[in-house]
């Protein structure tokens, strides 16, 4: 077991955990997405990271892979500062900014990410989570690791035994054809090595069964660091018809093409600090 310290700057880990761009991660002694002690584990290429973040701001990593993984993982490589300086003068990320500064965009794991957004159609953040711990706990396994019990969602290898009705079963409705069709393609030998290039990245994404624009758009940027990337939900959606009726369309490829291109090469940034804004009331939606 690897065992250090982390000082990073501009970096909120509460913000980072909670914004709903991660289902791979958990709370300690609670719920991701309830208020809880800042102390959370996932797993890197099935290998322990624990977090707990103390008061004087340093984070306390204990885990099985290095430190460069861990940062990595915590979108840490990412220099906040100059994201944000490439971007254009915007009242409404300036607002975003000014309450949830620190949050970054992390990099999941490619196989848990992707069930976790082939469970997301009209379904509530929450709700996804519940989705993405069911799987886990039926078929995936409990490891030990530092006094914890920490749950370790389930390989491919692992969730292939399981059939259309047991994911039915665990109250994942019609997405369990979307989870099962896909793991076909996978074992079909579909390999996740998305090209650079973000156009042809979520071509390759979207041959997947299931995956559409806004799946392979936070498959892409939450596990393959295509920062280029703008997901577009409900509530993202809200917050560009109100505050961007310029650049707003109707179809989800325009849009999402706008506000790449006012953006830029971060859009993926832009859109979780706008996206997360919206959630908290932070910008105006209606």
């Amino acid at each position: 077991m690897e065992e250090f310290e982390i000082s990073p700057e501009n970096f909120d880990l509460e913000e980072t955990m909670t914004c709903g761009q991660t289902f791979c991660w958990h709370r300690i002694d609670g719920k991701l997405y309830e208020d809880g002690k800042t102390h959370f584990y996932s797993f890197k290429n099935g290998k322990a990271i624990v977090i707990e973040e103390k008061e004087d701001g340093k984070l306390h990593v204990k885990t099985e892979t290095d430190k460069k993984t861990v940062e990595k993982a915590l979108g840490l490589n990412h220099n906040l500062e100059q994201i944000f300086d490439k971007f254009p003068e915007d009242e409404n990320l300036e607002k975003a900014k000014d309450e949830i500064w620190g949050l970054r965009v992390v990099q999941d794991d490619f196989f848990p990410c992707l069930v976790s957004y082939l469970c997301s159609p009209q379904m509530r953040i929450p709700r996804i989570k519940e989705m993405h711990n069911k799987i886990a706990e039926e078929f995936g396994e409990t490891v030990e690791f530092d006094g914890h019990e920490l749950l370790r969602f389930p390989t491919l290898e692992q969730l292939s035994h399981a059939s259309e009705e047991d994911l039915r079963d665990l109250g994942v409705g019609y997405r369990a054809k979307y989870i099962i069709e896909s793991m076909k393609i996978l074992n079909d030998g579909f390999e996740p090595d998305f090209p650079g290039d973000y156009e042809e990245a979520r071509r390759k994404m979207k041959e997947l069964y299931g995956v559409g624009d806004k799946v392979a758009d936070c498959v892409l940027l939450f596990s393959q660091e295509q920062l280029e990337a703008y997901p577009i939900d409900t509530w993202a959606e809200k917050a560009l018809k109100k505050q961007y009726p310029e650049l707003y369309s109707d179809d989800y490829e325009q849009l999402s093409r706008n506000m790449r291109e006012y953006f830029g090469e971060h859009s993926g940034y832009a859109q979780e600090y706008i996206f997360h804004a919206a959630r908290n009331g932070i910008i105006e939606v209606e």
